[in-house]
């Protein structure tokens, strides 16, 4: 049984979208990965606008003025598509200056915490690393003198 996919709108000729509109678009799913990715980065914090994703963030990090969102050709796809991506991204950050620097505080802790943690482990490498290399001196001597005994 062969189906065929149902044509998008995109596929008409007659509607094929302006090379602009295409660039744009573009652009905002890059900022939106962008975002995504910094959010990533930065332990769950966003690290621009105090912490706040907002439809003019995004505009801003894309390079796409507002009122482009608001035409006819953007109003009812684009600008819904972003309003649930920003609804979907926002229930995961904190919305207020004050919760977003809880947040950046409790991860700086965190990362205090993990640096203590680190410092500690790389001081007991550095006593190993020291016993280990008086034992390789004890040994080189060792074999140095059993080769004189050898030789004698």
């Amino acid at each position: 049984m062969n189906i065929t996919p149902p044509q998008s709108p995109l596929e008409n000729d007659a509607e094929k979208p302006n090379p602009r509109t295409e660039a744009a678009l573009q652009r905002l799913h890059k900022a939106m990965r962008d975002i995504e990715a910094e959010i990533e980065n930065n332990q769950g914090v966003y690290p621009f606008n105090f912490g706040r994703v907002t439809q003019s963030e995004l505009c801003r990090r894309a390079d796409v003025k507002k009122a482009t969102l608001q035409n006819a050709v953007h109003k009812d796809t684009t600008r819904v598509a972003i309003m649930a991506w920003l609804d979907q991204l926002n229930e995961k950050l904190a919305q207020t200056r004050d919760g977003t620097r809880e947040r950046v505080t409790a991860v700086a802790d965190n990362l205090a915490a993990e640096v203590g943690r680190l410092t500690l482990a790389y001081q007991e490498a550095q006593e190993q690393l020291a016993l280990a290399e008086e034992r390789i001196s004890q040994l080189r001597e060792e074999n140095a003198l059993l080769r004189l005994n050898l030789k004698a």
